[in-house]
């Protein structure tokens, strides 16, 4: 594990890609999940799930937005971490589907609060550089390893660090800190989850 002072990273131990398809809210009054809520998932990731494409996280998703009904007017990605930290890695078989999957990135939850991806890391894919809205980003590795770039928040793009996330270790980021690349260089394939809020 490096250090990775002076930018916060939470360890044990976006960067996203565009969906193939158009990642749009969606209400799926048939779909009920054990507490009797609506799915809040994207149409493509509620048909992912369905069809055994992708790993469940409809808990975790509800989860994640149940948080912005805590009474608070401001919000952060960091707001995110106690329920990242819960989830663990995926069973054998999600995970073979996941990387068999042509489709390596799913916008899971699409709404003005809140944005979540799932994303699969095939050697040698990396993002571009890029920045997150005030509320920021927080990203967890659910199986192998990614490493992260942060640059300086201007146009100059000028390299601050490098650094190697492995499986359960997770980090946040926001323009005030850095802009960053995010991609895995390494042999085998990764997975992660990453969490936005623009912070309103």
């Amino acid at each position: 594990m490096s250090k990775i002072s002076p930018y916060l990273a939470i360890q044990r131990g976006s960067a996203t890609s565009s969906p193939r398809r158009e990642a749009k809210r969606i209400l799926l009054p048939s779909r009920k999940t054990d507490e009797g809520n609506q799915s809040i998932l994207t149409e493509a990731a509620a048909e992912a799930m369905a069809n055994g494409h992708i790993p469940n996280l409809e808990k975790i998703c509800r989860e994640l937005n149940a948080t912005f009904h805590d009474g608070s007017r401001e919000h952060s990605a960091l707001q995110f971490i106690p329920i990242l930290k819960q989830l663990s890695a995926f069973d054998a078989a999600e995970t073979e589907r996941f990387l068999s999957n042509p489709q390596t990135s799913y916008v899971l939850v699409q709404n003005d609060q809140l944005k979540v991806v799932l994303i699969h890391w095939p050697p040698g894919k990396f993002s571009s550089i890029h920045g997150h809205a005030q509320g920021g980003c927080v990203f967890k590795v659910l199986k192998g390893s990614v490493q992260e770039k942060r640059y300086t928040p201007d146009e100059r793009q000028h390299e601050l660090a490098t650094s190697r996330f492995e499986e359960q270790a997770m980090a946040y980021i926001d323009d005030e800190m850095a802009y960053h690349a995010v991609g895995n260089p390494y042999d085998e394939p990764a997975i992660s989850l990453h969490v936005y809020t623009p912070g309103r």
